[in-house]
């Protein structure tokens, strides 16, 4: 898509705001020198003010930099996409490329931690002889980046940490200085392994006298919520751990039962987890699984992009997900959260519309809710305890357009920070890749 079409007029919202504002001011100094006069209306409310692409990067066509989405990360100065290849940093500027890093350790890249600490990122490859450190398991070679060079700080062969030539890391994170490194297989002792995020040395394992349950692993925060079944017991049972120490966190709240052997995790604080048996249903802290409707596009996420990758926004004690509608619970002041039900949505109430969880961390919960014909402008929305949606930003029409008719919340993806909004496509395949909306 041409980036000058999405790049929509700068309309003068704040123009217009401030004559009627003068306006009203002068109405209510004339009214005061004529005491039968009606007292003036209220100043109308602002609109919102709208943002448009500052940059769109375009995607090859059968590029393997940009046919597999395997993460994004956003740093200060840059924001890096990556491919099977790699990964690729963009200036958060203009969009012009900054640096190109072919897989640390060889062999094609598995992933990215979904988000960075401290300015660097945990990428796992599947590596080669040379690299595996006589392991042989897939995606055991672990790496640290540093967002703003590219530069590699370190490569380890993460199997000789698990004790099995074999395993590889199902999950990765980067938290509080430690990249936490989640194994691949359940008879691994240990079944988390944390190094340090500037070195690569290893700082704390997780052993215990359980049965390791892979990729049943989230983390939000500093919280690490894993799965494991110990002895006498059929199922799993959740543990929440402090990433900087792996000691357990004290009276964490986490279900009594799961009811599942390999627990699907949303996040880990507060704890929630996704039961895709039928009903489909979510539990939080130590509350009873709840059943959810409608929300299939988020239990495909977790199956599509893994535990700790579940396409969500949490902030401020709220957590919401996308899809055809929103949904979201409040967490603040309980120990099992209750759902609550976004009020004064734009698109509230139309027929067709979707709805993105601004991925990436924040201070609130947000969603990106797509135009109708009532508000044709897709819009950027903060989410209250209480259900309230306060609209933030409106987003120009080339990109509320481009949202509506390319995009659907299964297969555009929304990254965000206070600054921007970055509006992903996972296979652009010579379209689209990357649109920066810039939010002020």
């Amino acid at each position: 898509m041409n980036a000058n079409i999405l790049r929509g007029p700068v309309l003068p919202s704040l123009i217009a705001v401030g004559v009627v504002a003068a306006s009203v001011a002068g109405t209510v100094a004339l009214t005061g020198k004529h005491k039968a006069a009606a007292a003036a209306p209220p100043a109308p409310a602002a609109p919102p003010p709208i943002r448009n692409a500052a940059w769109v990067v375009d995607g090859a066509r059968n590029a393997a930099s940009l046919s597999t989405l395997t993460g994004f990360w956003i740093g200060p100065d840059v924001v890096v996409r990556g491919g099977i290849d790699g990964l690729h940093a963009m200036k958060r500027t203009d969009g012009t490329p900054a640096w190109d890093l072919p897989t640390p350790g060889g062999g094609d890249l598995c992933g990215m931690s979904a988000g960075v600490d401290g300015g660097i990122g945990i990428v796992a490859a599947h590596g080669t002889p040379a690299t595996w450190g006589g392991g042989t398991g897939e995606c055991s070679v672990v790496s640290g980046v540093d967002l703003a060079t590219g530069k590699v700080l370190w490569t380890v062969p993460i199997s000789k940490s698990f004790g099995e030539p074999a395993a590889g890391a199902a999950d990765y994170a980067a938290t509080d200085g430690m990249a936490v490194v989640d194994s691949d297989r359940s008879e691994t002792k240990p079944g988390i392994v944390a190094l340090d995020l500037k070195t690569g040395v290893e700082k704390w394992t997780h052993p215990g006298d359980c049965e390791h349950r892979p990729n049943a692993f989230a983390v939000t925060g500093t919280k690490v919520a894993i799965a494991e079944v110990c002895p006498g017991q059929s199922q799993a049972a959740v543990k929440v751990l402090d990433a900087g120490s792996g000691a357990p966190v004290p009276n964490a709240a986490v279900p009594v039962s799961t009811g599942q052997d390999r627990p699907q995790f949303v996040t880990a604080d507060p704890v929630v987890v996704a039961d895709s048996a039928h009903p489909k249903a979510l539990s939080f802290g130590a509350g009873a699984p709840a059943p959810v409707a409608g929300q299939d596009r988020l239990f495909a996420s977790l199956a599509t992009f893994g535990a700790s990758r579940a396409q969500v926004s949490v902030g401020a004690g709220v957590l919401c997900v996308g899809g055809q509608t929103a949904l979201c619970w409040s967490t603040a002041g309980t120990t099992t959260g209750s759902a609550i039900v976004p009020k004064g949505l734009p698109n509230t109430g139309a027929e067709h519309h979707d709805v993105f969880a601004v991925l990436g961390a924040g201070a609130a919960a947000r969603i990106v809710t797509t135009g109708v014909s009532a508000h044709p402008r897709a819009a950027l929305c903060r989410i209250a305890p209480d259900g309230a949606a306060v609209v933030e930003a409106d987003l120009s029409q080339p990109v509320s357009d481009y949202l509506g008719k390319n995009g659907t919340a299964e297969s555009v993806l929304i990254y965000g920070d206070a600054k921007d909004l970055f509006v992903v496509d996972p296979h652009p395949s010579g379209g689209t890749a990357v649109i920066d909306v810039r939010l002020g």
